[in-house]
């Protein structure tokens, strides 16, 4: 099928955030596909009939409302690196392999996103664009940034761009609430980290013994 004929194929919905927080119950790799297949034929579409600028704005008249909902669920009271831990198995139902780096100071509430892969850099290609950037990254940072007032959403690199890695950055004022919580592990979380960290104690232990009686 071609680019318009999948654009035509469409229903009248014409932002990009056409994924809803309900949507993600029985979500899988093929149906993200098809997502950003559309995505892309759509923008495909509008880019020849009304120049790339307008489409951009067009695909973006719903996103920043699903942006709202669907980030606002894992960041709204957490902070930006805990709540993406919190959606990384949404993110690997759609192909992406992405890891979450908190790096908060000095009053910001701050994380990077490490993307190892990136599952739609062969749709580009195919509906005539250099690189998926545009549609994809560009679109969520900029759907982040209106959803969210006073976030900071940058792309610092892409491996579109021969780039090893995508590195995303999120950055926000630090909430107090959120800080003074997230920040001081409780009882439950305390026991479960020494659980994990009993089998390396053992061995240590056993080293340990192992030269006290070699010696």
């Amino acid at each position: 099928m071609t680019a318009k004929a999948d654009a035509k194929a469409l229903d009248s919905k014409t932002g990009m955030g056409d994924i809803k927080f309900k949507d993600l119950a029985g979500f899988d790799r093929s149906k993200a596909m098809k997502t950003f297949r559309n995505r892309f034929a759509k923008y495909r579409q509008l880019t020849d009939e009304i120049g790339e600028e307008a489409a951009f704005e067009k695909l973006m008249e719903n996103y920043p409302e699903q942006q709202k909902e669907l980030m606002g669920t894992f960041i709204d009271n957490d902070t930006i690196a805990n709540g993406f831990k919190r959606s990384t198995p949404i993110l690997h139902l759609m192909g992406f392999e992405s890891e979450f780096y908190d790096i908060s100071q000095n009053g910001s509430d701050a994380a990077l996103e490490i993307q190892r892969i990136c599952p739609v850099l062969s749709l580009a290609a195919e509906y005539g664009f250099e690189k998926p950037c545009r549609v994809i990254c560009e679109m969520s940072q900029e759907g982040a940034r209106r959803a969210f007032p006073g976030l900071k959403a940058s792309i610092m690199s892409t491996i579109a761009e021969g780039d090893c890695v995508c590195v995303f950055k999120y950055e926000r004022p630090a909430q107090a609430a959120i800080k003074s919580t997230s920040k001081t592990p409780n009882i439950f979380i305390q026991i479960f980290q020494l659980l994990q960290l009993t089998p390396s104690l053992l061995q240590i232990g056993i080293k340990m013994l192992k030269k006290r009686i070699a010696s």
